[in-house]
């Protein structure tokens, strides 16, 4: 995702903070699914990597398109009679599979130590387990415009915490994309929030309030992540690494509801194995490749391209996923809606905003390798 990272899912979306590659020299920075940046490390790339690279146009259409897709192939699923626990098993134990199968032909594996481990554990739960996990919730309530609009507050969340730790100095732009992307969910909360306490309606709120966790998940991902990241890891080895681990701490509870009796063993493999496939089996087998397709390239284009010109993925991972929604499941949203998605666009540019005095090339935090 993450994806992802994002895990997860684009620089200003979900879910990471980020990198390029360190052959290439350029560097990157990354506000969600999850951002991958590795041992901090101070350096000024030349000007022919900080300039954007706009031949990688489409690649970079494909990514913010997956990104914003991934959320309404987990809404479809989520609508179905899907057991929650399962989709979200399922899905990251073929994810992981798949992430295997790469390393296992590029040849890079590694013998985790300790420290790598806790990473793995800490940066799957908040990168995947639980942004992942509340998207498949709150499913059955909110539209998949919705959950990809609040997953597109990531970077603006991501601001806020950087501040509140203290780690970056506050100014005009970042200020402005904090007031900006809480007044789009202001926006989007206030007809539910005026509505009297007897109306119908509640739940929704609740899904509400609940969808706020994931840019709050990838948010905290994204900061402990780009502080944290195993300096002698690159980008496959370490989402390889998350995959395996969200598969490992949902499986204890996905094996204990499933062999609790026969009933519930029967009633779960039923939809998978016995019953003709519907839409939800489909979509998440989908969520597979696409959020494959993703990571993969999130991190050729940081390499490529470098942050700046990836930072534009998230914008296309917003308009794509209402888009999505409005095709896939005939989604229709009101004018507040679009005022807020405005408002948020316009919070994801300024928390990408980095300024650059003129004659001067901007300094990137970390670097992330990737490998060939």
């Amino acid at each position: 995702m993450t994806a992802p990272e994002n895990h997860g899912g684009p620089t200003a979306s979900g879910g990471k903070t980020s990198s390029a590659s360190t052959g290439s020299g350029v560097s990157a920075s990354k506000a969600p699914r999850r951002s991958h940046p590795c041992a901090p490390q101070s350096r000024v790339p030349s000007e022919s990597s900080v300039r954007p690279q706009w031949r990688y146009s489409l690649p970079l259409f494909i990514l913010g398109a997956s990104w914003g897709l991934q959320f309404t192939l987990l809404k479809i699923a989520g609508d179905s009679e899907l057991d929650e626990l399962a989709i979200l098993t399922i899905a990251m134990f073929l994810l992981a599979c798949a992430y295997l199968l790469v390393m296992a032909c590029k040849d890079i594996w590694f013998r985790p130590s300790l420290s790598h481990l806790w990473f793995f554990l800490i940066s799957a739960f908040f990168g995947f387990v639980v942004p992942l996990g509340a998207v498949i919730l709150v499913a059955e309530q909110l539209s998949a415009g919705l959950i990809v609009f609040f997953e597109s507050l990531t970077p603006v969340l991501t601001v806020v915490i950087v501040l509140l730790v203290r780690t970056e100095r506050l100014n005009a732009p970042r200020l402005a994309s904090v007031t900006l992307g809480m007044l789009g969910v202001l926006l989007v909360l206030w007809p539910d929030l005026t509505a009297p306490a007897s109306a119908p309606g509640s739940a929704r709120m609740e899904s509400l309030l609940l969808a706020l966790i994931i840019p709050l998940a990838y948010a905290i991902d994204g900061v402990y992540v780009a502080a944290r990241w195993p300096s002698d890891l690159d980008a496959f080895q370490v989402v390889t690494g998350e995959a395996i681990a969200a598969t490992a701490m949902l499986l204890p509870f996905f094996l204990w509801q499933s062999f609790s009796s026969f009933e519930a063993m029967a009633a779960l493999a039923a939809p998978w194995l016995h019953e003709p496939w519907g839409w939800g089996q489909w979509a998440v087998l989908a969520f597979v490749p696409v959020s494959f397709l993703e990571v993969y390239l999130y991190f050729y284009l940081l390499k490529q391209a470098g942050a700046v010109f990836v930072s534009i993925g998230s914008f296309i991972a917003l308009f794509g996923g209402i888009f999505w929604g409005m095709l896939l499941l005939g989604e229709r949203h009101s004018a507040t809606v679009w005022i807020a998605v405005l408002l948020v666009s316009c919070a994801l540019y300024l928390a990408n905003f980095r300024a650059t005095r003129p004659g001067e090339a901007k300094i990137e935090p970390a670097v992330v390798r990737v490998s060939d």
